[in-house]
């Protein structure tokens, strides 16, 4: 009787210890799946602005903030940065510029766990120096995420020291958006649609490729 009780725990040893290499085995041979950092977070919106580099240097600064404030992102020449943010609606403000300062406004319509690109590139001798482009989703052959978005490498700012310029400069700012929302207010659809990111125009995790 004790003979077969040695065996049947001799047995069961030798079955956890196949069991445990043929599990080893299979978590060797599963890739790890490597997130882009173009992939939104299932509960919230990822929005890149991207700042395509110019041939010709240029210190202006692009500053994008919230109607509360608060520096979303900071571009300087040929730099680009994502910013996650609730699904939801958002008016914020493209500022440039310091005497004083110019302020463009965009519309954000956002649906969680998306990716949306907005191009932002210079002008010259206008009234708005910025050109505001949103890449749209239906707009990109086959509907793929933009190549160039993937090239350009993300940056990283400290975005505390932008929103203590905000707030440094808060009331020729709170002036100027005052005079611009007025201005949103009484244009015609068509300006305001081609302001405005529709929740449509984005791209799921699974269409965004890691770089």
């Amino acid at each position: 009787m004790k003979r077969r009780v040695r065996g049947c725990r001799r047995a069961a040893g030798l079955l956890v210890i196949a069991l445990l290499s043929m599990t080893a085995t299979t978590e060797a041979q599963i890739a790890q799946v490597v997130e882009s950092p173009y992939a939104a977070p299932p509960d919230q919106a990822l929005v890149v602005f991207s700042r395509p580099r110019r041939r010709q240097a240029s210190d202006v600064t692009y500053r994008v903030v919230s109607h509360a404030g608060r520096c979303l992102a900071v571009l300087e020449n040929g730099w680009q940065m994502g910013v996650t943010m609730w699904p939801g609606r958002h008016m914020v403000m493209v500022v440039t510029g310091t005497a004083p300062p110019t302020i463009q406004l965009m519309e954000l319509r956002l649906s969680a766990g998306k990716t949306y690109v907005v191009n932002l590139r210079s002008r010259v001798h206008v009234k708005s120096p910025v050109r505001i482009r949103i890449v749209r989703r239906a707009d990109q052959p086959l509907e793929a995420f933009p190549p160039a978005v993937v090239k350009l490498a993300p940056v990283d700012p400290d975005l505390r020291r932008c929103t203590e310029w905000v707030s440094w400069k808060r009331s020729k700012i709170e002036t100027r958006a005052e005079q611009v929302k007025g201005k949103w207010d009484e244009a015609g659809d068509e300006y305001r649609a081609a302001l405005t990111v529709r929740r449509n125009d984005g791209w799921t995790a699974a269409e965004v490729p890691a770089p």
